[in-house]
């Protein structure tokens, strides 16, 4: 039976710069891709964790009939910060990701 074929480094290239940063890095045996997809699993968990607590912030808004728009933005503004970091750490995963997939072409 002959071995599997290696598929072609632009199908690393794809998944790592449209579907998941690190892992067409991972794929293709390079194991900085590992820290590449950590940078971004840590970035999106930030980030989901704002979007979820900005959600439950809008749910309790109507339960407050007092709290005016102030009221409101003091409510998830001292999180902001988990927000940039989030989208921040993600677009460097994907600035990384990018780098390695030029390097595995230049491989090729």
């Amino acid at each position: 039976m002959p071995a599997p074929r290696r598929p072609s480094p632009w199908v690393w290239v794809l998944v790592n710069q449209l579907a998941f940063p690190g892992l067409g890095t991972i794929l293709s045996g390079r194991k900085v891709g590992y820290a590449q997809a950590t940078v971004m699993v840590a970035g999106f968990i930030l980030a989901m964790g704002f979007m979820g607590w900005f959600m439950v912030c809008i749910v309790r808004y109507p339960s407050h009939p007092n709290w005016t728009a102030m009221d409101f933005r003091e409510q998830y503004r001292p999180y902001l910060w988990a927000l940039y970091w989030g989208f921040g750490l993600c677009a460097a995963s994907w600035v990384w990701a990018l780098f390695s997939s030029l390097a595995m072409l230049k491989d090729k």
